[in-house]
């Protein structure tokens, strides 16, 4: 399955402010997505003869905020490719204004906190694989890209074969060292120099895929914590938008508002399904390689 970083490039390509999120399943194409000039939110859950899953997305250009979170649950045996995937991201045509015509340093930064927690159910015969991945392309630069794989996987026998956290791309500028407590907290940035009032495409987006074998275990992936934009300026400039509202709202508190009743749902959903998952799991298998 393609990743909804590509599938939702020809949204992020176009000038037009943009919010979006999107929710992809293996086998599915094209993935179910949402789009707003300012601000989306969207949940998705799927509970059929595969899959039992809620995915939570939102998007917002006024506070430059990015948010994802994912809870699946395997009725069929997945190996070959993610279970689901779960993105947002937001675009808008940026310009610094501000005196003169003579090319000014900006730098825009985006800030990431997700949590890749790994199931301790996992038993013999298991694997579990959890991706985080963030990017941010802005001042006709090259973009930036960071990708966090939480991996952990045991033998027929229950000897573990693989427990590690890897980053790969962009990863000089972690806050903190990655541990297996699965904890991502570090950010992206993008320097470079700027004539006032030229305009520049600005695009972000956070992405989530979660891969879990066998039936019946729970995969978790949270990055609604923060993923927020933000920039600098000298003294005398600030930045303008296509959108007109582009980080012009202050950031809300992360656990709180929509924030924390999403959280709430997703988590009690979860548990009142808790008997139907295991009844399937006892089911019979069918493979899907």
């Amino acid at each position: 399955m393609a990743t909804l970083l590509a599938l939702m490039a020809p949204v992020m390509a176009h000038a037009a402010p943009t919010a979006s999120v999107g929710f992809g399943l293996q086998g599915e194409f094209p993935p179910m997505s949402f789009s707003d000039p300012v601000v989306t939110e969207h949940s998705r859950h799927v509970d059929n003869s595969q899959l039992f899953a809620d995915m939570w997305g939102a998007a917002d250009l006024r506070d430059g905020t990015l948010r994802a979170k994912m809870s699946t649950t395997p009725v069929t045996v997945y190996q070959s490719s993610p279970i689901a995937i779960t993105g947002a991201s937001i675009t808008d045509d940026l310009h610094v204004i501000g005196p003169g015509t003579t090319p000014v340093p900006m730098t825009m930064t985006l800030d990431v906190d997700a949590l890749l927690a790994i199931n301790p159910a996992l038993g013999p015969n298991s694997l579990e694989s959890l991706n985080f991945r963030a990017t941010m392309s802005a001042l006709g630069a090259p973009g930036k890209e960071m990708r966090v794989i939480r991996s952990k996987s045991l033998d027929e026998n229950g000897a573990v074969t693989q427990d590690d956290i890897i980053c790969q791309w962009d990863c000089g500028l972690l806050n903190e060292p990655l541990t297996l407590a699965g904890v991502v907290n570090g950010k992206l940035m993008v320097q470079g120099m700027v004539v006032p009032n030229t305009s520049f495409t600005f695009w972000a987006t956070v992405e989530l895929q979660t891969f879990i074998y066998p039936v019946g275990l729970t995969a978790e992936i949270d990055a609604s914590h923060t993923a927020r934009v933000s920039y600098t300026l000298p003294d005398g400039y600030t930045l303008g938008s296509a959108s007109g509202v582009f980080l012009t709202a202050p950031v809300p508190e992360p656990a709180t508002g929509l924030m924390a009743l999403a959280g709430g749902a997703l988590l009690a959903g979860l548990q009142r399904r808790r008997d139907k998952q295991l009844a399937r799991a006892a089911a019979p298998r069918t493979r899907c390689d």
